[in-house]
């Protein structure tokens, strides 16, 4: 019997085993790169639809910001409780009235009575008016605002005194003593004082009343009363001023002694029972003596007529006081005039005189 002897099968060796390190290490590589590569895309590609966005959180609190902002808030809500009610704007203009009120009548009342005007419109006062008040002294109230050689008054009432005493033209060059006149009218360096009475009147409304009194040895009214500021009377009282406020135009009445009569002008003055009153003159009060000659009226008697006229009003009026250098001042006249002013409620000025000898 043949024995025969069986081969072993020929051996096979794993595939991986089959390829050297070499280019097992160059297979893993490619494959690493070939994941990393399409990781990237897929990324990229999904990630390009999307956008983020990154809000910063609140800042960090801080005590002095958030003291800060409680203050204001807490005033915000302060204003909102206690705010005033809102007021309607007020049309205003600049522009002239087409309406004109007509002029108001002269009528005459009665010293007696208590004499009343309700002032309506002002246009056309110097410095602006106001509303109406009592007529019957008391300046200051309301009323029109006037200005005379710089002192300055409300009023509804208004007397002008000037004095036309010799010295007013002689001083100035205006008239030689005792009784030429040297200049006339616009020509005198007197005209200063005129032109600012004409001022004053042209400046007064219809609701206003005034009058204008003129001394020298005696004291004259333009008018027995005060009358209202109708353009008829300040046209009449504006020829008045500048034709008869002049030299020699003041002479004493019958009965009366002469001389510079500041105590008869006070008088008259007061009886037309003004709210305010301008007094002008270039000093102290005199008068005539019986053998010739002047002799001064101590200031207290001067006062006295002043006080006696004040209590004849309702309410004390302003009297205001120019003194019109035009010539040396003198200490005592400034004493007397300041004086007057000052009791009166009233302003104390000096003007000097154009043509002022001094």
């Amino acid at each position: 019997m043949e024995t025969v002897s069986e081969e072993a099968p020929p051996q096979t060796l794993p595939r991986l085993r089959r390829y050297s390190p070499p280019v097992l290490i160059a297979v893993v590589v490619l494959h690493l790169l070939f994941g990393g590569v399409a990781a990237i895309w897929v990324v990229s590609k999904y990630s390009a639809h999307r956008k983020l966005t990154f809000n910063a959180g609140p800042k960090s609190p801080n005590p002095s910001e958030r003291a800060l902002e409680h203050r204001v808030q807490l005033q915000k809500k302060m204003e909102s409780v206690s705010a005033p009610p809102a007021v309607p704007k007020r049309v205003l203009t600049t522009g002239v009235a087409k309406v004109v009120l007509p002029p108001m009548p002269d009528i005459k009342v009665s010293d007696s009575a208590p004499k009343t005007m309700m002032a309506a419109g002002a246009a056309g006062a110097a410095f602006g008016t106001s509303g109406g008040s009592s007529l019957g002294g008391g300046g200051g109230g309301n009323g029109t605002a006037i200005n005379f050689f710089g002192i300055r008054d409300i009023s509804t009432s208004i007397v002008i005194m000037i004095d036309v005493s010799d010295s007013m033209f002689t001083r100035t060059g205006d008239a030689d003593y005792p009784s030429k006149l040297v200049r006339h009218g616009k020509e005198q360096n007197f005209q200063v004082v005129r032109d600012e009475a004409i001022k004053l009147v042209q400046s007064l409304t219809p609701q206003t009343r005034f009058g204008i009194v003129r001394w020298s040895g005696g004291a004259h009214a333009w008018k027995e009363e005060l009358v209202p500021a109708t353009e008829e009377n300040k046209q009449a009282a504006i020829a008045h001023i500048q034709n008869e406020v002049d030299y020699k135009t003041a002479k004493p009445k019958r009965g009366e002694r002469g001389g510079t009569r500041h105590d008869l002008a006070l008088a008259e003055a007061f009886s037309l029972k003004p709210e305010t009153i301008y007094m002008l003159t270039d000093g102290n009060a005199t008068e005539s003596e019986p053998g010739g000659g002047l002799k001064p009226i101590p200031p207290q008697e001067i006062y006295k007529v002043a006080e006696e006229g004040q209590k004849a009003l309702p309410k004390k009026a302003h009297l205001h006081v120019i003194y019109y250098l035009n010539g040396k001042e003198k200490s005592d006249e400034v004493d007397m005039l300041r004086g007057l002013a000052s009791r009166n409620s009233g302003k104390f000025q000096k003007v000097e005189a154009k043509g002022r000898k001094k």
